[in-house]
């Protein structure tokens, strides 16, 4: 089944995107490393159009990732992927010192967990880039960037100047 409502995003698990969407064959020659399914392979597409989503559950209004065929919460099976907003605040940090094998950084490595402004309670872990030391906190208002990792693209976050929290 396919949710022709450009609102209400693509259902999972395994929707059939429009054309305008990145195909399968896309998705797993962009992202080799990642072991991609029915369910998170539309996470991957939206990537590639740099589009950052998460699922969205229409019975209780739950916004969550990973996506995932039902809700965590109420456990409906009317979940749908859903664009979102790329404002928010840094709700979690750590400095990485040793990190992926082929992820090409400079230690320490700040990754964050986001929680989004628009989407209530949505919370998104990523790298937080392009930011000074004395801005990488807990409180600091962020935006979405992206970054690049081997040809494909991902999701970062960078500190918004001039709104930090003091």
């Amino acid at each position: 089944m396919v949710d022709q409502s450009a609102a209400a995003g693509n259902s999972i698990p395994g929707a059939t995107q429009d054309t305008s969407q990145p195909a399968d064959e896309k998705v797993f020659q962009r992202y080799p490393r990642i072991r991609l399914d029915q369910v998170n392979i539309e996470y991957y597409r939206s990537l590639l159009t740099h589009t950052l989503t998460a699922g969205w559950c229409s019975h209780c209004s739950l916004w969550h990732t990973p996506l995932r065929p039902i809700c965590p919460s109420c456990w409906a099976t009317d979940v749908t992927v859903r664009p979102v907003q790329g404002a928010g605040t840094v709700h979690l940090l750590t400095r990485l010192h040793q990190g992926p094998p082929v992820v090409d950084y400079s230690p320490p490595w700040p990754l964050a967990a986001i929680e989004l402004t628009e989407q209530v309670g949505l919370r998104i872990v990523a790298p937080l880039v392009e930011t000074p030391d004395a801005l990488q906190r807990v409180g600091q208002p962020v935006e979405l960037t992206w970054i690049d990792r081997e040809g494909a693209p991902w999701p970062a976050f960078r500190a918004v100047t001039g709104k930090e929290n003091d």
